[in-house]
């Protein structure tokens, strides 16, 4: 024994080693990428909070405002549920995503915007 590993297991240790760096490069940049996404984010939701201020007085929605405050809207089919029409939306903001509001309160209330139509919201105790 002079201390020395035979050629054969050197190359299987060295490919060994060059297959676990490759994997340590991929997670290092998908880790870089996802903490540019969380600072940004962070920065931008501190422009969004001053923006959000801007309307806070406001008696009427605005296409200026939701061109300001709305980067998308989904919105989902409409199915019948108790005799009711009902459509489920999801709001992206700009800069800080959509917004999950675990906790909403038990109350029900409704506008009637326009002739035959009207927008109702269900509480938390109803899942819409």
């Amino acid at each position: 024994m002079t201390g020395k590993i035979s050629d054969e297991r050197f190359a299987k240790m060295a490919a060994s080693y060059e297959q676990q760096q490759a994997v340590i490069a991929e997670k290092v940049k998908a880790l870089q990428k996802e903490l540019e996404r969380v600072s940004c984010k962070a920065g931008t939701a501190e422009h969004f909070v001053k923006t959000v201020r801007k309307y806070t007085r406001a008696r009427k929605l605005t296409q200026a405002m939701l061109y300001e405050l709305i980067d998308k809207i989904e919105v989902f089919h409409a199915e019948k549920i108790d005799g009711k029409r009902v459509q489920r939306l999801r709001i992206f903001y700009h800069c800080i995503g959509e917004i999950d509001i675990p906790e909403l309160p038990e109350v029900d209330f409704e506008i009637r915007t326009r002739k035959g139509v009207t927008i109702s919201y269900a509480g938390a105790h109803e899942a819409i």
